[in-house]
């Protein structure tokens, strides 16, 4: 099929038109978000939502997060009546939250969204694009990440072209994701609420808002049935071997001596004296060690230039783990995952 690239300088109401038309008539449309681009189809068309699945070639006992543009979207559909869940919506909706409540009706969602569970995720993305889109088209979107299933997900429009053109039928172009990692997703059926991804919403974020004690991370080691996108498959994944090093940089610089163009080392601008003379490649996470939105913003962007420059090996030292660098570390230890 012939994909259409809805540049955002005819982003108006008459691509606003044509892509309600998609999603009305079992479409799939790829979304620009403030976290990733997503892949959209209508969240109450199960042979819609199919189509998700057949184009990332997506397992089909992982869930989708169905995005919203107002909260009484959701009624009679989820039970979002907890008060802790109103405080959560309050706080952080529209954003990088995605919480999970019990589904009230099953007739009203595609039962493939769900992948058979009694719960739904359910998010309102902040980013204008999808706002529009939301807010014209009216419908409940199941968005999953705009990517062949397995492989680094797309911060950028051209992201989604590599992956998706000609499988789907409309990609929007939009701004690069302002946050670069997939949302927090919180389950919240049960008391303390749950991290059962971690995202850019931390667990400090979440206790300022509950109190403390009323929040805790999911086991991420722990591997039971999926109750949330990216828990449990191999995710984020370049098609180079992806080495994390628990070593100090001197010794990882002896390391790299030996290696050539085909490795990449992944580090901070302020090492790139100490690099230079590498025979390895090199790219830059951020700044510095302390920039960690910049870091998290450009994961995705150098793994996936990383397979077009048919890199074989990617070092990169380990990040100390904290509730701040939570879902970096999470999202490259999935990449270095070979399940």
């Amino acid at each position: 099929m012939k994909t259409e690239i809805i540049r955002r300088e005819f982003f108006n109401k008459n691509s606003l038109k044509r892509i309600k038309e998609y999603y009305i008539s079992g479409k799939v449309v790829a979304i620009p978000t403030e976290t990733v681009y997503g892949l959209s189809a209508d969240a109450q068309n199960e042979k819609a939502v199919s189509k998700i699945f057949e184009a990332k070639n997506r397992p089909i006992d992982n869930p989708l997060i169905v995005h919203f543009y107002e909260l009484n979207q959701l009624n009679g559909i989820v039970d979002y009546s907890d008060p802790w869940v109103g405080l959560l919506a309050n706080k952080f909706w529209p954003g990088p939250m995605s919480l999970i409540l019990p589904l009230v009706n099953k007739e009203r969602i595609a039962a493939n969204v769900t992948a058979g569970l009694t719960s739904l995720a359910v998010r309102m993305p902040s980013d204008k694009y999808a706002r529009r889109i939301l807010e014209e088209t009216r419908l409940l979107l199941a968005a999953p990440s705009a990517n062949t299933s397995g492989k680094p997900s797309p911060t950028r429009a051209d992201h989604v072209i590599n992956d998706m053109d000609e499988k789907i039928e409309a990609i929007v172009e939009g701004d690069d994701s302002e946050i670069g990692l997939e949302s927090t997703v919180i389950d919240c059926r049960q008391r303390p609420f749950v991290i059962a991804r971690p995202g850019s919403i931390s667990l400090n974020d979440i206790e300022a808002v509950l109190g403390k004690g009323n929040i805790f991370y999911h086991d991420f080691n722990h591997r039971e049935k999926i109750i949330s996108p990216g828990t449990k498959y191999r995710h984020y994944s370049p098609d180079a071997d992806l080495l994390i090093e628990d070593t100090s940089f001197d010794n990882m610089l002896q390391i790299l001596k030996n290696t050539d163009e085909k490795t990449l080392f992944i580090t901070y601008k302020n090492k790139e004296r100490d690099v230079k003379n590498l025979p390895c490649k090199i790219k830059y996470l951020a700044k510095n060690e302390e920039n960690i939105e910049e870091s998290s913003k450009n994961l995705y962007n150098i793994l996936r230039e990383c397979d077009l420059e048919n890199i074989k090996t990617i070092y990169i030292l380990k990040i100390k783990e904290n509730d701040k660098t939570k879902a970096l570390v999470n999202r490259l230890t999935k990449a270095s995952s070979k399940m």
